[in-house]
């Protein structure tokens, strides 16, 4: 695997800029996760179920719609119940009274989350929701057949994870739905405190998050290329979904092995063009990272697609990074892989110069929405 140099004059540079790019000091939100994770553990008590039910579906946008992505891909590998998310704001006709519908909503005011939640509490199903209050909290409470658990929120949703994740998770196995030990939960934490260590070194050679934000950072329109597995899907979504609202770049998220029919044939014409063509390229700004999320227990015909995509990458003279993770769980791996990650954009913003909590393009869609069609009047 090839590195990104950082010099350490660079670096100490970047650190010494971080109060002043982060005026809201989100930093602290990051550097809380382990404890954040801990407590929300310790003290969540998610409602009991009185029955079983042969699917689950997730209501959730954006950072609280991770949550929802990250128990499918828990789901899927203990070989669970099946879980879908919706991202939108309708509930398809095709779901059944036997399927579970579940809201996530960190702020409590998410209007697709709200709106499938208003449709499936109309047809008779049963629902749980989580979050830290807002109108979700008072739509659920009015709502004898809503069963509503309070969750920690910090300065933004996508850095409040660990307080939504892990009342949700407790909630999943103290139901019986998933499968994982008192031991692993710890472990979990326990990986997450180190991956923070980590995180909060000075020195790149030490620290992957600043590593990994350094590679996606140069040149003038660098553009992350995120290659997931079937086991790390949420987590390559997670992480181009804050590498958009934290550091303010575009970014592509793709699964093997399906990128293996496709879009592994972009990297034909660098290998045909050789260095003068690359070199043409890096002198205009234009640079594109990979980006592997694989993890070490991956199946053979997994693992062996991103070795012979990394060949392909050594070909046409591309720097690629493998993302790092933390454990010998696979809960474990992926909520390290997501931490180090998630710190990783926020070194992004920093080496970018822009402030990672402001997203102004975000509330500017919600005040012309609001303005133009004020949907949440229609359903609460």
């Amino acid at each position: 695997m090839k590195h990104a140099h950082v010099s350490a004059k660079k670096v100490e540079t970047i650190l010494a800029s971080v109060s002043k790019v982060d005026t809201s000091n989100l930093r602290s939100d990051y550097d809380s996760w382990p404890g954040l994770a801990r407590s929300s553990w310790a003290n969540s008590q998610p409602p009991a179920l009185e029955r079983t039910y042969s699917s689950i579906v997730f209501a959730g946008m954006g950072g609280s719609g991770i949550i929802g992505e990250v128990i499918s891909d828990l789901c899927n590998e203990l070989d669970s119940v099946r879980v879908d998310v919706l991202r939108e704001y309708h509930l398809p006709k095709y779901y059944s009274n036997e399927t579970l519908v579940i809201g996530v909503s960190a702020s409590g005011n998410t209007e697709e989350t709200l709106s499938v939640l208003s449709e499936a509490n109309k047809r008779g199903f049963d629902i749980c929701t989580f979050g830290s209050g807002g109108i979700l909290e008072r739509f659920s409470n009015s709502n004898p057949r809503i069963k509503f658990t309070k969750t920690s929120m910090l300065k933004v949703p996508r850095s409040s994870f660990p307080g939504i994740f892990y009342p949700v998770l407790k909630f999943m196995i103290q139901n019986g739905i998933l499968r994982i030990s008192e031991e692993q939960i710890k472990d979990s934490i326990d990986c997450l405190f180190r991956a923070q260590e980590l995180c909060q070194r000075p020195s790149a050679k030490q620290n992957r998050a600043l590593e990994i934000a350094a590679a996606v950072s140069e040149g003038k329109m660098s553009f992350p290329l995120i290659y997931s597995s079937k086991r790390t899907i949420s987590i390559g979504l997670r992480f181009r979904q804050s590498l958009n609202e934290n550091a303010k770049t575009h970014a592509f998220e793709g699964i093997v092995p399906e990128i293996c029919h496709n879009d592994i044939v972009g990297w034909d014409k660098n290998a045909a063009s050789g260095k003068k063509r690359a070199s043409r390229e890096e002198s205009a700004g234009s640079v594109f990272v990979p980006i592997s999320l694989r993890l070490e227990d991956d199946p053979l015909e997994i693992k062996t697609r991103f070795q012979i995509i990394e060949d392909i990458l050594k070909k046409s003279k591309t720097s690629f990074v493998q993302a790092p993770n933390l454990g010998t769980t696979y809960l474990s791996r992926i909520v390290s892989m997501l931490y180090l990650l998630e710190y990783a954009t926020y070194y992004t913003a920093i080496f970018k110069h822009v402030d990672p909590i402001l997203t102004p393009s975000i509330d500017y869609l919600k005040a012309e929405l609001k303005t133009r069609l004020n949907f949440l009047s229609r359903i609460v």
